[in-house]
């Protein structure tokens, strides 16, 4: 994987819970991994889609594989991205060293 093609800095968020205060716990999103990656956006036709289906918007990113990137998984982890909140929907291995997310950030 070409460090040149990963030129977004991204967040991956872990969720996990905290006190509130009184003896009870919420769920929170806390950072968990920094990590640059190449950004890919849905093509015209997925995007001309999810605008009549409720304004959603794909991508994938495509990461450096490690430790930390093999254990994000679609249920626990988000990534943090161009002012939104990407909810990822799959991730996995790629031939060149790479790890790629797919992810959904829904319209605000």
């Amino acid at each position: 994987m070409k460090a040149r093609n990963r030129r977004h800095r991204i967040m991956i968020e872990v969720r996990t819970t905290a006190s509130d205060g009184y003896g009870g716990e919420v769920e929170t999103w806390a950072n968990y991994a920094p990590e640059y990656a190449a950004v890919y956006y849905g093509t015209g036709s997925e995007q001309r889609e999810a605008a009549q289906q409720g304004g959603s918007q794909s991508a994938s990113f495509e990461v450096l594989s490690n430790s930390k990137t093999r254990a994000v998984s679609v249920i626990d982890h988000r990534i943090a991205f161009d002012g939104g909140i990407w909810n990822i929907t799959a991730a996995h291995d790629l031939d060149n060293g790479g790890r790629r997310l797919t992810a959904v950030r829904a319209a605000a």
